[in-house]
């Protein structure tokens, strides 16, 4: 059922396996939803579902009633969050990030959590968030167990700069979203070594020149510059100590190792951040 004015198009997918950094990425879901007015859709998706025999039909019932009744908890818990918003439920007999990508064709914004990892080393690879965020036809929202609740979040959001064309996508997005929250923008361009102050000035019109326009078009939100002599990805972690979210650009490109397309840059932000990540991906 549709709250009145409110749009069933594009909602918010959240992937829900009933982990705690599922829960949590519920939290930051429904805060969106809320705020942009759209709809919430949770999907538990497992291929145990499909129905192909390897299971006694009573089994495979007993476990689509548990998986139902996994969805019905995490609808319940959304609505006591946001009693505003629509939520609606989907089980999905598929792989989950399989499931999530192909809703993401129709959504405003996938949400999935992650256990993150400490340290600089040993990416992981193959997790259902890393498969999501590489893959999504829309922004995918990443929200670390670290995370903090969305009302104690502090009112910043780090944007990655690199000073190329197809960052304009997500550039947007994070001005947009700063409207939408009230926070300031941190605009991160990161060069990774000593650089001269010739070379900080000259970095510092770049960045500037990057942001050129977003300033008119958002007059109330205000934007602090960093060029970091940090390395991009150590810029970007350091940063989201003190941060709502970070929010990076994935360029869309063929690479022989599923989820590469994201980036080395990318994978360690969404493995090592202190709070949510979000990965627009450009413009097709």
């Amino acid at each position: 059922m549709t709250q009145e004015g409110w749009p069933m198009s594009s909602p918010i997918v959240v992937g829900i396996d009933g982990s705690a950094h599922a829960w949590r990425a519920l939290d930051w879901a429904a805060d969106y939803a809320d705020r942009h007015r759209r709809p919430l859709l949770l999907v538990h998706g497992s291929r145990a579902l499909l129905d192909e025999g390897t299971i006694p039909p009573d089994a495979l019932r007993r476990l689509i009633a548990e998986r139902e009744d996994l969805l019905g908890e995490a609808r319940q818990y959304a609505l006591k969050l946001r009693p505003e918003i629509n939520v609606e439920t989907r089980l999905v007999p598929a792989d989950p990030a399989r499931a999530l990508v192909e809703e993401s064709e129709h959504a405003d914004l996938v949400a999935v959590g992650s256990r993150g990892q400490g340290g600089f080393e040993g990416l992981l690879f193959g997790s259902v968030g890393l498969y999501v965020a590489a893959h999504a036809r829309c922004p995918v929202l990443v929200v670390p167990r670290a995370a903090p609740y969305p009302s104690g979040a502090p009112a910043e959001i780090v944007i990655g700069i690199e000073g190329l064309d197809d960052e304009r996508t997500s550039v947007g997005w994070a001005f947009k979203e700063a409207a939408s929250r009230g926070s300031r923008i941190l605009a991160l361009h990161a060069v990774g070594g000593e650089f001269s102050p010739r070379r900080r000035v000259i970095e510092d019109l770049e960045l500037s020149e990057s942001l050129a326009g977003y300033r008119e078009r958002y007059p109330d939100v205000a934007i602090d510059q960093l060029v970091s002599e940090r390395t991009p990805a150590r810029a970007l972690v350091e940063a989201s100590e003190n941060a709502a979210l970070v929010v990076v650009g994935a360029r869309r490109r063929r690479a022989p190792l599923a989820g590469m397309v994201l980036g080395r840059v990318n994978h360690t932000v969404l493995h090592h951040t202190r709070c949510p990540v979000v990965v627009v991906p450009d413009s097709d």
